[in-house]
């Protein structure tokens, strides 16, 4: 996710001041408005960056100049650590942190470095991006990753501040941008020794720095540290390092208070101030695992949880909701499927509910194969097996009936599907029936749970799953059960969210404005919607009130670099471009290597008549972010401006060549072909412009006048059809039509 600039709402004052606009405005904006500078922020779930502490030998930016607003938080109470338990029970403690889950999350320098930092080793090139990482170590000792482009003076680099990860598979990587925790592109992959990519940036708009730790990400990874409600990943305080005892023994103070005061139960009596999972039933025991090791497709809160507040004397399903979907076949064997894939089993089904973890596994104490075998063993003999097996005494049942494979999800990996069958070589995994149905895995140990409250859980799932797991087909699934799980329960904040959300997406304006207001009148300390609710009222016109929205967000988080950007854009918008100034060198203070703040200031200046500034500004775009292709396409508007149409096309080529989905050099290229009289090439990119951007009227205006030139009266009417199917009603496309059907020309 390239440092998100979103080009698609990118300003046009440089084009109309260079005599490009030729009939209609861009995008749904009236043509007469001064066009708004590119927005903050895409509205995507990836984080804004902060000011980067960089290397000796990288670029060094400045720290914010605001201080950040006192935290709002409802954190949980600090516990006591493993070593606060290891004067009572050593062996245990030991133990633990011998194990993977004991090395979940630490500082660089915590254990010894398994990666190999050499460069040919630790450096590799995104594929689709053509971005290159690097992974060092410098002369102090400090760790960092560093972005850069080839062919250009561009290298960008953050450092690492914790590792996620025993090591046994993978480590990946924590930084700190802007006050919040987010991942790092490269990850460190054991069984093959190798750098790659993390997970999820095998895509070309991949999130390079700006991947989001939120606190439910955290809440499997480590410790629950308090979070920022006004932040997707800030949090109160530095991370807590590692799982300690808490997560499946609860909240250890008041067990360490007794026992320093001489205090206890009597002798085999259990102990009220701490939970030992062993005096549990089976059921309950595996909710205890189950809080990490069954991630499901989704999951939700139930009203008035938190992520970074549980307690495994609470109840998961009274925590939680985690969806699966139904009758799946178990057709995703992930990295964190245990506990889902076991549940397939015939020897859970048919357990009586005698089957947990536990049974194979010893949460003190590194995996013991013998303890498998034991664990089989006593329900099953090696006789059952036919002749051939068990005839060794330490025959290891899960060789043949737990397969070793790769992960659906981690690439380079292989783990231990805990679907237990007779032979999974033969049986293989069912793919999964085309559906949607999502059920929780959870209902059914639920007590008294509200039909009403449980719905609006399964329409979150929903939104979850489209949102997150890029899965389209439950968009209308979703966008129909909020509505209908709202109407009956209209309490939950966040359904409402996920709703404007949605209705934004899909372009209902005035549906996000409608849900955006319940949001705030449900929670009116919330911020991080706040973005999405101007651009809302943006599209329908509605500045002042979108100016209202951002300014209450600035109010309640004075650090918001995006809020404080997008006020500057709607200042810029309505011709107030001093105004606009002030407002981006705030946005500036906050993080002063910001691509797109640089790019907005230049359109800025283009308003005021400062080509000299906006040149400055438009270059600052290209030395901060040499994958951005805002850079050369403003500096190829301004070229146009000197009428060095040369310079320009090759500028257009240039940022084409960095972001081919990037619609507006294709725009601007045509229309440079069509007033040279080249109409084959400027159909050619002006094809590739409405396929981009469809809801522009341009696209289709233009695309039909090179067809007319070219003599294809049919082409250019069917375009403008095309046009008028994705924007019905719009004047100018009709106009159109009519000039074309009489032989004028557009």
């Amino acid at each position: 996710m390239a440092r998100r600039t979103n080009p698609r709402r990118a300003p046009l004052a440089i084009c109309l001041a260079a005599g490009l606009c030729l009939s209609v405005g861009c995008r749904s904006k009236a043509p007469a408005d001064p066009p708004p500078a590119a927005k903050a922020t895409a509205q995507t779930d990836a984080q804004p960056k902060a000011a980067e502490k960089a290397a000796p030998d990288a670029r060094v930016d400045a720290a914010p100049a605001a201080p950040a607003p006192a935290p709002t938080t409802r954190g949980m109470a600090d516990a006591p650590r493993p070593d606060a338990c290891f004067d009572c029970h050593p062996d245990k403690t030991d133990g633990f942190l011998s194990t993977g889950m004991g090395r979940t999350l630490y500082r660089p320098g915590a254990h010894p470095p398994i990666e190999d930092f050499t460069p040919g080793k630790a450096t590799v090139k995104h594929p689709l991006s053509g971005l290159v990482y690097r992974a060092y170590v410098d002369d102090a000792g400090r760790w960092w990753q560093e972005e850069s482009m080839p062919g250009t003076d561009y290298r960008r680099a953050v450092e690492v501040k914790w590792i996620v990860g025993s090591g046994n598979h993978t480590r990946s990587y924590l930084g700190e941008l802007e006050g919040e925790v987010v991942q790092m592109p490269l990850t460190w992959y054991s069984r093959r020794a190798i750098w790659d990519m993390s997970p999820g940036y095998d895509r070309e708009d991949h999130f390079r720095f700006e991947r989001p730790v939120k606190p439910q990400c955290l809440f499997c990874h480590n410790d629950l540290t308090p979070a920022r409600d006004d932040m997707l990943a800030g949090y109160t305080r530095p991370l807590l390092e590692g799982m300690s005892c808490t997560r499946c023994h609860g909240d250890g103070a008041a067990h360490v208070a007794a026992r320093n005061a001489g205090e206890g139960p009597p002798p085999g009596q259990p102990d009220p101030t701490i939970l030992n999972p062993g005096r549990l039933d089976n059921l309950a025991q595996l909710r205890v695992c189950q809080q990490c090791h069954l991630t499901g497709e989704a999951r939700v809160l139930l009203d008035g949880r938190r992520w970074d507040t549980y307690d495994p004397r609470t109840p998961l399903d009274q925590h939680t909701s985690i969806y699966v979907y139904e009758k799946d076949g178990g057709a995703d064997f992930g990295i964190a499927s245990h506990g889902h894939r076991l549940s397939l089993s015939k020897c859970f089904t048919e357990s009586g509910g005698t089957l947990s973890c536990t049974k194979c596994h010893d949460p003190h104490a590194k995996s013991d194969p013998r303890s498998h075998r034991a664990a089989c063993l006593g329900c099953h003999q090696p006789t059952d097996c036919g002749p051939g097996h068990g005839s060794k005494p330490d025959a290891a049942c899960a060789d043949c009936h737990m397969r070793q494979g790769d992960t659906s999800d981690i690439p380079h990996v292989q783990f231990t599907d805990h679907f237990i069958r007779k032979d999974p070589s033969d049986e293989g995994t069912p793919p999964r029936p085309k559906t949607t149905a999502l059920v929780d895995a959870l209902a059914a140990t639920r007590r008294g749970d509200d039909p009403k409250k449980a719905a609006v859980r399964l329409a979150l799932a929903h939104a979850h799953v489209w949102r997150f797991n890029a899965a389209p087909e439950h968009a209308p699934v979703a966008l129909r059960a909020l509505t209908d799980a709202l109407a009956v329960d209209p309490s939950r904040a966040d359904a409402w969210e996920q709703l404007g959300h949605l209705k934004l997406k899909l372009g209902d304006a005035a549906g996000a404005v409608a849900a955006f207001a319940e949001v705030e009148k449900r929670d009116p300390d919330a911020v991080l919607y706040r973005l999405e609710q101007s651009e809302a009222y943006e599209r329908l016109g509605d500045l002042a009130a979108a100016e209202r929205v951002l300014r209450a967000a600035v109010e309640e988080r004075p650090d918001y670099r995006k809020a404080w950007g997008n006020l500057a854009n709607l200042a810029q918008r309505g011709g107030r471009f001093e105004e606009a100034e002030r407002l981006y060198a705030k946005a500036e203070a906050l993080a002063p290597d910001e691509a797109i703040t640089a790019a907005n200031r230049g359109h800025n200046a283009v308003s005021m008549g400062d080509l000299e500034a906006a040149e400055k500004w438009f270059t600052e775009v290209r030395r901060r972010d040499g994958h951005d292709p805002m850079g050369p396409f403003s500096l190829a508007t301004l070229a146009l401006r000197r009428d060095d149409k040369p310079e320009a096309l090759r500028l257009l080529g240039e940022a084409i060549a960095l972001n081919e989905k990037f619609p507006l050099p294709w725009w601007i290229r045509g229309r440079m072909h069509l007033a040279a009289g080249d109409f084959a090439a400027a159909r050619s990119d002006l094809e590739r412009f409405a396929a981009l951007d469809p809801k522009n009227p341009n696209a289709w205006i233009d695309l039909a006048r090179a067809h007319q030139n070219l003599g294809q009266k049919q082409a250019a009417i069917d375009t403008l059809l095309r046009g008028q199917f994705q924007l019905p009603g719009h004047p100018a496309i009709r106009q159109g039509l009519d000039a074309v059907s009489s032989d004028r020309p557009l």
